[in-house]
């Protein structure tokens, strides 16, 4: 479509620029700020796990790459806690917790899981909304159960708390709840 048919022309253009002007300051600022979220946006949609990794496994794009499925880890396993899936190893907690054992680290050969990674499967736990404790019935078993003291309980809110920094996604609490009230979700990053 010509200027002419639009009705725009070159002193409507002008006019337009001189009514909507941006410094230059205003320009990269707008610029730099688009690209530091769009950046946030790539690490946290890259970095994000796409299913429970066992402990001490390196970021997501790296242990995509090296791990092969060779099942070195599900045999090193003590409890029977890690399976194949899709040709990558995965943690499945559901009948008993995972104690950080490091024996799958040791176990592989391909850099997938090593020991400069924090012992961490980055599950962390979510409670219903049954939990005994938030309907103000006695129980702290995921409480008392946890080894690093990752979780607390909230009386102003009537909420159970979890520190995601010292969580370490063992699954103890899950285990110990008797009604099944928790569920293990992947821990997502803020970008």
């Amino acid at each position: 479509m010509s200027s002419k048919t639009s009705g725009k022309n070159e002193r409507y253009y002008h006019a337009f620029m001189q009514h909507n002007h941006i410094s230059r300051r205003g320009l990269l600022r707008g610029v730099f700020n688009a690209g530091q979220k769009a950046q946030q946006q790539i690490e946290t949609e890259i970095y994000q796990r796409q299913a429970p990794r066992p402990p001490q496994a390196v970021a997501e794009p790296l242990f995509l790459k090296h791990c092969n499925g060779c099942g070195d880890c599900v045999s090193a396993c003590p409890y029977g806690l890690i399976s194949i899936q899709a040709q990558k190893a995965v943690l499945e907690i559901d009948f008993c917790s995972c104690d950080l054992c490091g024996k799958c680290t040791d176990a592989c050969q391909t850099g997938a899981l090593t020991p400069q990674v924090r012992a961490d499967s980055e599950l962390r736990p979510h409670f219903g909304h049954l939990c005994l404790r938030q309907k103000g019935r006695s129980c702290s078993l995921c409480e008392t159960g946890c080894p690093v003291n990752a979780i607390t309980f909230d009386s102003s809110h009537r909420k159970m708390q979890v520190d995601p920094q010292r969580c370490n996604g063992c699954g103890e609490c899950k285990i110990r709840c008797p009604s099944h009230y928790i569920e293990l979700k992947l821990h997502t990053r803020a970008g």
